[in-house]
């Protein structure tokens, strides 16, 4: 993707939040890896599973790093691969609101297979659509 037409969120990037920083606490790191895994398997069946390699194992281990340390964890996913980064990491990826709203869907229908309280989860969506709508790269 050329670096000029890459389009910018008018919001900016999502703010902190506390609320999720304590889910690794209640969630465990097991719990958030499973969910990762549930969210992967459901978009290797998405209109954007062309987006993803066809074997997802490195996918979910990296995404795992990252929320792991998203939720208050440990540091996985610097000590293994340095600063998220992750806009500049999605670039590659022509990411419009289409695709924003299929990936979060995923971990949407994901998260009712779990048994999370309810407010954590309403803070984990919070935190996801907030954290996708800055991965939206372009504007169609």
């Amino acid at each position: 993707m050329d670096l000029d037409s890459i389009y910018t969120p008018p919001e900016g990037p999502p703010p902190p939040s506390e609320n999720i920083r304590t889910l690794y606490s209640k969630w465990g790191e097991t719990g958030i890896r499973e969910l990762v895994s549930q969210f992967y398997d459901l978009i290797a069946q998405s209109p954007i599973k062309w987006m993803f390699p066809t074997d997802l194992t490195e996918a979910k281990e990296k995404q795992a790093d990252f929320m792991i340390q998203a939720l208050g964890g440990p540091s996985y996913y610097l000590e293994k691969r340095g600063p998220a980064r992750m806009r500049q990491r999605h670039f590659a990826f022509p990411i419009s609101e289409k695709e924003r709203v299929v990936w979060f869907d995923c971990y949407d229908k994901a998260l009712e297979n779990f048994p999370f309280e309810h407010e954590d989860k309403i803070d984990f969506l919070y935190f996801l659509d907030g954290f996708s709508k800055w991965m939206v790269n372009r504007a169609k």
